[in-house]
């Protein structure tokens, strides 16, 4: 068993890795998320950095987020041997899934940290669907937070993935999990959440080319009562 960070999105393929780690019984210490802290919004989805953090309280686990300041891969690096230092990881897990080139990447920014870098949720192109139907059967809630403008409408954007979703996406041209950037999602409860958010206010913009659910107020409900927690 090792000791391992996960890079995390916010997403259900970060979370499903998560979830992996966790059953196969590694000791996950830490969230670490690229961030612009001169935009507060994460890289990977754009979720604004204290609507993810009240996902990472959620899950109960400690939330790093690191300032790319236009060095993606420098501040990447750094990141990843101070927190082996902090808390003595040996892996850093990533949720790619089958595109070669980006788990290439990823295997080089581990190394150079002195890392393994781990792929719980790595699969065959042809696998996508099955894996978000298990995702989905899980008992995962995820909305679309992003959906690319060049592949799906607006429509797309704030839905909730379920059986419907899969149906649907199914009879697109887009992967079924969006590992081409077809859309991005954003996780509000599932297994390993503590409570479960509830998304308060929020819009649906265009921005560089994203239909975006930008997201405004969050709260947390507790799962057992389902009252209002502050």
């Amino acid at each position: 068993m090792k000791k391992v960070a996960v890079c995390w999105s916010g997403g259900k393929d970060s979370c499903l890795a998560l979830y992996r780690l966790l059953q196969e019984k590694h000791e996950v210490v830490c969230l670490l998320s690229m961030v612009s802290e001169e935009d507060a919004r994460n890289h990977a989805h754009g979720i604004p950095l204290d609507i993810l953090q009240l996902q990472a309280d959620a899950i109960g686990l400690p939330l790093i987020m690191v300032n790319s300041a236009g060095e993606y891969e420098v501040s990447l690096i750094a990141s990843l041997t101070s927190i082996k230092e902090q808390f003595g990881i040996d892996a850093i897990a990533f949720g790619s899934l089958y595109m070669e080139e980006d788990r290439k990447w990823n295997e080089q920014v581990a190394e150079k940290a002195g890392l393994d870098a781990l792929f719980p949720v790595w699969i065959l192109e042809e696998q996508a669907s099955k894996l978000l139907e298990e995702f989905i059967s899980l008992g995962f809630q995820s909305i679309v937070c992003r959906a690319s403008a060049d592949a799906l409408d607006s429509s797309w954007t704030g839905r909730v993935l379920n059986t419907s979703f899969c149906e649907d996406i199914g009879v697109t041209s887009s992967c079924p999990m969006g590992e081409h950037g077809e859309y991005h999602t954003f996780v509000v409860d599932g297994p390993i959440f503590g409570k479960r958010l509830e998304i308060v206010h929020s819009d649906v913009i265009l921005n560089s080319g994203l239909w975006s659910l930008d997201i405004h107020s969050c709260r947390f409900i507790d799962k057992d009562t389902e009252a209002v927690m502050k």
